[in-house]
């Protein structure tokens, strides 16, 4: 699946999504890059403070969004949502 196709992140499906972070969570490196890229705006956001913007604060948000694509409990997400 190529990253072109969401372009425009707003406009991904739940399935779409869903269909990504299956991926990422099997550590395909494209899928996790997406979902990087997809809350790149909200982590960029919150790492501008006051005194400018914080690489460190900005590379903690980055790791902390590839941890939860693992810890995220997605088989009992899907069972709840019976997304199959």
């Amino acid at each position: 699946m190529q990253s072109e196709k969401y372009e425009n992140r707003w406009e991904i499906t739940l399935d779409d999504f869903v269909g990504v972070l299956c991926r990422a969570r099997m550590s395909e490196r494209e899928a996790i890059q997406l979902i990087v890229e997809m809350y790149r705006p909200l982590m960029l956001k919150y790492a501008n403070l006051n005194t400018g913007f914080d690489d460190d604060l900005y590379q903690e948000f980055v790791c902390c969004v590839i941890s939860c694509i693992f810890k995220f409990p997605f088989e009992k997400w899907n069972a709840e949502n019976d997304l199959d």
